[in-house]
C-alpha cells in the first residue's frame, strides 16, 4: 500500500493528525516521522490505541528523521518511498512571538521577518527529495503563503499547503449558515487570500470569496466588510479562543489532512482555499489530484488574485519576493525587528535561511529572559 510520510508527527499539528487519521477508518498507510524518536514512537503508540478502541486498524509506524542531513533523509525517502509527505517541521513555531508582551507581540508578530524558521528545513526536504529521486508530492505546512514561492523560484516546488486563509473561510462557512439560517453543508465558499489578511489581522485586509448556497451564488450578500464584521462579533478576531500558545491546532490539523488525502487517494476535488499551491503567493481554490494542485478561479482573474495575496504578504511584512528566491521585507517590519528584537534583514537570500533561523532564536531567547517567558 502506498504511504504517506507526516514529517513532525510529535509536533502539535503532526500529533493531532495522527488522531484524526486513528479515528478516520480509512485504509491508509502512515509512516510518522521526527528527530524526537521517544515522543514520535509515543504519539503512534497512542494513535493506535485510540483506533483500536474505534474498531479500526490502520498502519501506522514510526521513523526518526534528521532534515538536517540532506543525504541519509534521500536515503530514507528511497528506502519508503511514500506517496504524499506532509511536512510539519519547523524551526520555531508560529506563536512563538505570541507569548511576548502585547506591545512587542504587536510590532514583530508579523510572521514574514521569522521565515527563516519555517523555510530552512523544507528547504532542506526538497533538497533530499530530489536527490532521492523518489517521485513523492509534497504538502509543506512550514507557512506555505511564502514558504512555497521561495521553493519554487528554486526549482523545488511542492503541491501545496493547508492552514492560514482555509481556517477563515471555514469560520465565514459557519457565520453564512448561521446568518441565513442554512444547514453548514448547503454552503459552498472559494476564496482567495494571504495568511497577514486571515490571521495577522483577523480578516480585515484584502481577500476575494464567491459564497453558494445550495448552488445559488449569494456572495453579494456578504460584501467584505460585512464578512469581517460578523467574524469578529462571533469572537474570532481574538488571538485565540483559549490563553495558551498552542490554539487551533486540531483545525489546521484537518486542513492539511484533506489536502492530504485528496492527492493520497487522487479526488480531484476542488478545494476552498489552498495556500501555497502553483508557487504562488497566499492561497486559492484548487483541484488537487494525484497530479499535484490546479488553480481553479471561478469568477475572479489569476491576476487579480495575485495581487490580492501579494498585498496580504505585505501585512506579514514581506513586501516582495524576487525571481531567485530573495524575500524583501516591508521597511516598517524591518525596523520593528531591529529595534525590538535586535535583528538586521533587509532581504533574506534562501542560502541564508538556516544562519537567519539560528539567530532569530538566540534573538528571541533573550526576550523570553527579559519578560520570565517560558516556552
Amino acid at each position: 500500500m502506498n504511504s504517506i510520510m507526516i514529517i513532525g508527527s510529535a509536533g502539535s499539528v503532526g500529533h493531532d493528525m495522527m488522531y484524526q487519521i486513528a479515528g478516520m477508518g480509512l485504509p491508509v498507510k502512515v509512516i510518522g516521522a521526527d528527530i524526537d524518536e521517544e515522543k514520535g514512537r509515543f504519539e503512534v503508540e497512542e494513535s493506535l490505541h485510540v483506533a483500536h478502541n474505534l474498531g479500526f486498524y490502520p498502519d501506522l509506524s514510526f521513523q526518526k528523521i534528521n532534515l538536517f542531513e540532506i543525504d541519509e533523509t534521500a536515503e530514507l525517502l528511497k528506502k519508503h518511498r511514500p506517496k504524499v509527505i506532509c511536512n510539519l517541521s519547523s524551526l520555531g513555531s508560529w506563536w512563538i512571538t505570541r507569548l511576548l508582551p502585547p506591545e512587542d507581540y504587536k510590532k514583530i508578530g508579523p510572521i514574514g521577518p521569522w521565515l527563516p524558521n519555517h523555510l530552512t528545513l523544507a528547504h532542506k526536504l526538497m533538497l533530499a527529495i530530489k536527490k532521492s529521486g523518489v517521485d513523492v508530492k509534497v504538502v509543506n505546512g512550514a507557512y506555505p503563503d511564502a514558504t512555497n514561492v521561495v521553493l519554487s523560484k528554486l526549482g523545488l516546488e511542492p503541491v501545496c499547503g493547508g492552514g492560514n486563509m482555509d481556517l477563515g473561510l471555514s469560520r465565514v462557512k459557519r457565520i453564512v449558515a448561521n446568518e441565513l439560517k442554512v444547514p453548514y453543508r448547503s454552503v459552498q465558499i472559494y476564496g482567495v487570500g494571504h495568511h497577514g489578511a486571515y490571521y495577522t489581522v483577523r480578516m480585515d485586509g484584502p481577500y476575494w470569496v464567491k459564497i453558494l448556497v445550495d448552488g445559488e451564488d449569494v456572495t453579494d450578500r456578504f460584501p467584505n466588510k460585512k464578512i469581517t464584521k460578523l467574524y469578529v462579533d462571533a469572537g474570532y478576531g481574538a488571538p485565540g479562543q483559549f490563553k495558551s500558545a498552542l490554539v487551533d491546532q486540531m483545525r489546521t490539523a484537518s486542513s492539511f489532512l484533506k489536502h492530504v488525502l485528496a492527492i493520497y487517494y487522487d479526488t480531484g476535488k476542488v478545494h476552498t482555499c489552498v495556500a501555497g499551491a502553483a508557487g504562488l503567493p497566499g492561497a486559492y481554490p484548487c483541484r488537487l489530484s494525484e497530479k499535484g494542485a490546479e488553480v481553479v478561479l471561478p469568477g475572479i482573474s489569476l491576476e487579480e488574485a495575485i495581487r490580492i495575496n501579494e498585498e496580504g504578504g505585505r501585512i506579514d511584512g514581506i513586501e516582495k519576493i524576487k525571481d531567485d528566491g530573495t524575500v524583501v521585507y516591508c521597511e516598517q517590519n524591518v525596523e520593528y525587528m531591529r529595534e525590538v528584537v535586535g535583528y538586521e534583514c533587509e532581504e533574506l537570500k534562501p542560502s541564508e535561511s538556516e544562519e537567519r533561523a539560528r539567530e532569530l532564536n538566540k534573538l528571541l531567547k533573550k526576550l523570553y529572559d527579559k519578560y520570565n517567558v517560558e516556552a
